[in-house]
């Protein structure tokens, strides 16, 4: 079920987007053109779900890994972890 939260959406998005940047891009054999075509449509999701949030929700260490682009190549789920905290989403 979608969520017309923007905060478990964007939680739900970094969620997704750790698994793709773990291993999902090369389980999908992407090329690295088609890896950095998929972070950049990421980006601009995540800087559309910020803007519909609003950027006082976020500390601003976190407001700078959504800006800047460390949202977009996480790995690890750790820029998921800390907005599910500071957003109080709970589990994705």
């Amino acid at each position: 079920m979608r969520s017309n939260d923007p905060r478990v959406r964007l939680v739900g998005h970094l969620h997704g987007l750790a698994g793709y940047n773990d291993k999902g891009f090369i389980w999908s054999r992407h090329t690295p053109e088609e890896v950095q075509g998929h972070r950049r449509q990421a980006q601009e999701t995540i800087d559309k779900l910020v803007f519909e949030i609003g950027e006082e929700a976020f500390s601003a260490d976190l407001l700078r890994k959504l800006r800047y682009g460390t949202a977009a190549t996480d790995a690890f789920g750790s820029v998921e972890e800390q907005a599910r905290r500071e957003l109080g989403t709970g589990s994705p």
